[in-house]
């Protein structure tokens, strides 16, 4: 792997982390919008944000309360997110996997683990993920797709 993936991935994952700490308040729970999920569009343009953003959710969700049962599953989630996002044909729907994954996958283990009401957790955190895709990330990406020299730093190499 290059030296320039390897810097890419790194971007990534040290983005996602800071932001997701920084904005701790409301970056976990079962009622939260986790502002640094806008960044899971990026697979879209540029599959080296796929180990990135796993990576940086991992680290961020060292400092989440529930601890290493968010570190596991909440990072593996976000892998699976970001490589279904990969495989979106339409922009549009590239905020999907992310809504769904999340949505679906962790208010499973929030319910299993903490006994907190399934269905309830499903609106709350897809709620969540819908304003960091919908409104911030798909805006951004969008506007990346439009812009040449920002098409360049994001390459869908």
């Amino acid at each position: 792997m290059s030296s320039k993936k390897i810097a890419r991935i790194s971007i990534y994952a040290a983005s996602y982390a800071v932001l997701t700490v920084i904005l701790s308040p409301i970056s976990y729970g079962p009622i939260q919008v986790r502002v640094s999920e806008f960044m899971t569009l990026f697979p879209f343009i540029d599959k080296m944000a796929i180990p990135g953003l796993f990576i940086g959710c991992a680290i961020a969700n060292l400092f989440s309360p529930a601890g290493w049962i968010d570190v596991i599953f909440g990072s593996l989630f976000t892998l699976i997110a970001a490589f279904l996002t990969r495989k979106m044909p339409n922009v549009y729907l590239a905020p999907l996997p992310p809504i769904l994954v999340n949505a679906f996958g962790v208010s499973l283990y929030l319910h299993l683990f903490f006994k907190l009401p399934y269905l309830l957790n499903v609106l709350y955190i897809g709620l969540g993920e819908a304003i960091a895709t919908y409104f911030i990330g798909l805006p951004l990406l969008l506007y990346i797709l439009k812009n040449e020299n920002l098409k360049k730093i994001f390459s869908k190499e």
